[in-house]
C-alpha cells in the first residue's frame, strides 16, 4: 500500500480545464502509480475556480472513498477567527489535520494568531504541516525562507509537546541546516513532497545529498518520515511525480517494516484514517 499524503487539486499546470477533470486525472494517475490513497491540502486562496479551496475539496472528494483533506487556515485575512470551525470539521474527522502556508503568506509558524490552532490540534491529536524551503506562489515575497525557516517550527513543538509538527519539502535547499536543528526535537515529522523534483535536488546538492539526510532522519525516527509528493508538481516530461518520489524511497534500500511505515503506516496512524 501506498498513502500520499501531500496533493493539491489545481489545473494551473496542465491537469485538465477544470478541477472536476484535474480530480478524475489524480484518481487514474494514482491507479497508474499504485497510490491507495491520498490526502488533498486545500490551498489558502479562496475563490480561484483552478485551485481547490476548503469548501471545493470537501465537494469534490465526496465522489470518491480514496481521499481525505486536511484544513488550511488562512492567517493573513482571519487570523485565529477560524478555530472553532475547525475545531467542529476535526472533531467530526471531515479533515485530518491543518497546513500553514508560511513563505507563501508573510508570516512565521510562532505567529501567535496560529496558537489556538496548535491548542486544538494537540487537543485532537492532529498533525499540523508546515510548508518549508525556498518556493513561494506570492511574487511579492523574495525570501519565503524567513518565513518558513524551521527554528519556528522547534519553538511550537517545544511549546506544544503532545503536537504532532510536520515539516514538509525538507526546507530545500538547506536540508544539512533543517537535519541538525530538528534531531533532538521528538515531535517533530517529515513528509517527503518534493523531496524527489528535479528543481529540488539540484538546488539541495543531489539525490545523493537527499538520500544521505533522508537515511539519517529515518533512523533516528522511523515512525516519523511518511510519503508525500505535492501533485500535481514535481513532473518531469517523462516521469510522474508519484513514480519519483516512489523510487526515490525504493532507493534507501529501507528493510522490510520500514518501507512500509514509510509508504502508509505512519500516515494511517498519524492522520487516523479509517482505512486497512
Amino acid at each position: 500500500m501506498i498513502i500520499d499524503t501531500h496533493i493539491h487539486l489545481s489545473s494551473y499546470t496542465g491537469k485538465g480545464t477544470n478541477l472536476n477533470e484535474t480530480l478524475q486525472i489524480l484518481l487514474n494517475e494514482m491507479k497508474q502509480n499504485g497510490i491507495n490513497y491520498g490526502i488533498v491540502i486545500p490551498d489558502s486562496i479562496i475563490g480561484d475556480p483552478h485551485i481547490s479551496d476548503l469548501q471545493t475539496t470537501a465537494e469534490l472528494i465526496k465522489k470518491t472513498d480514496k481521499l481525505f483533506m486536511l484544513g488550511s487556515p488562512q492567517i493573513i485575512k482571519k487570523g485565529s477567527r477560524e478555530v472553532g470551525m475547525y475545531e467542529e470539521q476535526l472533531k467530526q474527522g471531515k479533515i485530518r489535520g491543518l497546513k500553514f502556508f508560511p513563505g507563501h503568506e508573510p508570516y512565521n509558524v510562532a505567529d501567535e494568531r496560529c496558537m489556538p490552532y496548535y491548542e486544538v490540534l494537540q487537543d485532537t491529536e492532529y498533525p499540523i504541516v508546515i510548508h518549508t524551503g525556498e518556493h513561494s506562489s506570492d511574487p511579492n515575497i523574495h525570501d519565503p525562507m524567513k518565513y518558513n525557516d524551521p527554528k519556528y517550527a522547534i519553538e511550537i513543538a517545544k511549546r506544544f509537546p503532545k503536537l504532532m509538527v510536520v515539516i514538509t519539502h525538507y526546507f530545500w535547499p538547506k536540508l544539512d541546516y533543517c537535519y541538525e536543528i530538528t534531531k533532538d526535537v521528538p515531535n517533530i515529522f517529515f513528509e517527503l513532497a518534493g523531496c524527489a523534483d528535479d528543481g529540488v535536488l539540484q538546488a539541495s546538492g543531489g539525490i545523493g545529498k537527499m538520500k544521505k539526510v533522508l537515511l539519517k532522519t529515518i533512523h533516528d525516527r522511523p515512525k516519523q518520515v511518511f510519503y508525500g509528493t505535492d501533485w500535481p508538481l514535481c513532473d518531469s516530461a517523462t516521469e510522474s511525480g508519484f513514480k519519483k518520489h516512489i523510487d526515490l524511497v525504493i532507493s534507501l534500500k529501507l528493510d522490510k517494516a520500514t518501507e512500509e511505515l514509510v509508504f502508509y503506516k505512519n500516515a494511517i496512524r498519524i492522520y487516523k484514517l479509517n482505512i486497512h
